[in-house]
């Protein structure tokens, strides 16, 4: 072989050398993203709503943790009869009517209610139409609480109706004001005829029969 074809030989072998170790070489990584670099932060829309120097209310984060809506407070202490009696209070009738209405509902009521209703009743019913009030007046099983309302509301009353009803209430024996009704009998009559009904209902008359002559 002659010197040219050596130096061809020599030089071919060296390129296939320098070709193999290159692709013998590890493969250096892929340059990270740009994105990666760089910690990404909210749009100022999406931190800033209880940023304002305002509390979060504990019911609203509450909500908002179960993605269920805040529901507005509706509780409410006052008793169902204050609300029934109100309404009769603000309807639009005469105050004689309002009476009725309260003296109709006065015995579904607990006895708190029946107090109040009583109360009203005395300061609206007007003495022509007493009588529709005094089933209750006359109602020994009502609450004390609630009779006497209306046994003190017969001082305010005319000597009629109140002593008509003095009578009814001294001939039932169980009603918390027998006592009462009978002993204000003998006061304006001036005398005492024990349980004849009869003599003490011809004695107010009498009385009242003066009274109006006077």
């Amino acid at each position: 072989m002659d010197k040219r074809m050596m130096l061809i030989v020599g030089a071919t072998a060296v390129v296939v050398a320098v070709v193999a170790f290159a692709l013998l070489q590890p493969s250096p990584p892929p340059p990270a993203p740009l994105a990666s670099a760089v910690k990404a932060t909210p749009a100022p829309d999406e931190t800033s709503a209880f940023t304002d120097n305002a509390a979060v209310p504990e019911n609203a984060a509450a909500g908002a943790a179960s993605g269920a809506a805040p529901q507005a407070s509706t509780s409410d202490d006052s008793p169902a009869w204050e609300t029934t009696i109100d309404q009769i209070l603000r309807s639009n009738v005469s105050e004689d009517q309002m009476a009725q209405m309260l003296i109709n509902i006065l015995p579904t009521l607990p006895e708190d209610g029946q107090v109040e209703a009583a109360n009203h009743i005395a300061n609206l019913l007007p003495d022509s139409d007493y009588n529709s009030v005094r089933p209750l007046l006359l109602n020994a099983s009502l609450p004390e609480s609630v009779l006497s309302v209306f046994f003190t509301d017969l001082m305010n009353r005319d000597d009629p109706t109140k002593l008509n009803a003095f009578l009814d209430i001294a001939q039932i024996p169980n009603h918390p004001f027998h006592d009462e009704a009978l002993s204000d009998l003998q006061i304006y009559v001036g005398d005492d005829y024990g349980t004849d009904w009869g003599k003490w209902k011809t004695a107010v008359d009498q009385y009242l029969k003066t009274a109006n002559e006077q």
